[in-house]
């Protein structure tokens, strides 16, 4: 079997459980940037009950990365809105440059002994990652005598006009799959022109902003092609659409794309110490897992992988062989 390689932007112990347990929270709103839905509602039953139990009190501020950026931006000057917050791989560079992030002291993060040397650093540490890539209703393809697409310019068929729904650019997933189909095209992340001519092959599409609405499409069969991650294919699956997903190739031995998130406290936070809890529960092995599970991503906490394979339909969507090679080909 050939190596699958991916484009890419980029076991705690009882001691240490009991020690970030023992902390005392009373009186603390910690404020959570992250996505809404179901993405918010996980975090919500996984890890706010625990934050309560020390005393504190988690508000979520939801939108995507790029826009919870915005809301940094435009509080300059102010009181910081979020005190810990999820970033892309696309948003990380913008915040490091603009200075709105703290220092992680990672002695206060003790499950980072399950991630790899390079998930983490004094400015951020690695929470998930999501493989983007096509899903596609089987039974409508087969209906109009489609072979399953394979890269993205498979999408420009004729048959699939105003039946495909892409991400904004604004949304979670827009530039990581924009990347995708501008390296697939020819082009690169400077160079984007022949990603939006390859774009505008597709024919009337829509966008979607929050991939609940690609989910949606399935179930109403008005769309039956979603630029998206795996996740997003794996929630229409479990409502009962009939479909796959595809990692497409983007390049001579290269398939997929990969889009990393990460964690990062944000400058100024008066709740300097929550912040840190939370990060450290976050790639706790049992939430990372359990998040996964619900959410579609792949756990950047190593112990938590096998549970992840356990589940027969991850198992099917995702690529989780960590011997095939891993390409870099952008930031």
């Amino acid at each position: 079997m050939k190596p699958t390689t991916f484009l890419t932007g980029a076991v705690i112990t009882a001691v240490f459980a009991t020690s970030v347990q023992a902390q005392d929270f009373t009186g603390v709103t910690l404020r959570i940037g992250t996505w809404g839905g179901p993405w918010k509602e996980s975090q919500e039953e996984l890890i706010v009950g625990k934050f309560a139990e020390l005393g504190g009190t988690i508000e979520f501020v939801t939108g995507s990365p790029q826009a919870n950026m915005s809301k940094l931006f435009a509080a300059r000057g102010q009181e910081t809105p979020i005190d810990m917050m999820e970033m892309l791989d696309a948003t990380l560079p913008i915040m490091v440059a603009n200075d709105l992030l703290e220092k992680i002291d990672l002695d206060k993060v003790p499950n980072k002994l399950s991630l790899l040397p390079f998930q983490y650093d004094e400015t951020k540490v690695a929470s998930w990652t999501t493989q983007e890539g096509i899903c596609y209703d089987k039974g409508a393809y087969a209906e109009l005598g489609l072979e399953p697409p394979k890269t993205y310019a498979d999408l420009a068929a004729p048959e699939l006009n105003a039946r495909v729904i892409f991400p904004d650019i604004n949304s979670g997933g827009g530039l990581a799959n924009f990347a995708g189909v501008s390296y697939a095209a020819g082009g690169d992340g400077v160079n984007v022109t022949p990603g939006l001519e390859m774009i505008k092959g597709f024919g009337p599409i829509q966008f979607w902003s929050q991939g609940g609405q690609a989910v949606a499409g399935f179930e109403t069969g008005d769309f039956i092609t979603s630029v998206t991650h795996a996740g997003w294919c794996i929630r229409a699956s479990r409502t009962g659409a009939d479909v796959a997903f595809v990692h497409p190739v983007i390049s001579e031995g290269m398939v997929g794309v990969a889009k990393d998130g990460w964690l990062g406290i944000v400058k100024g936070t008066p709740n300097y110490e929550a912040a840190l809890w939370y990060v450290n529960a976050f790639i706790d092995p049992v939430f990372q897992s359990d998040f996964a599970i619900r959410s579609g991503v792949v756990p950047s906490n190593g112990d938590s992988l096998a549970k992840v394979a356990e589940d027969p339909l991850l198992a099917e969507m995702f690529e989780l062989d960590p011997h095939r090679d891993r390409q870099t080909a952008a930031d």
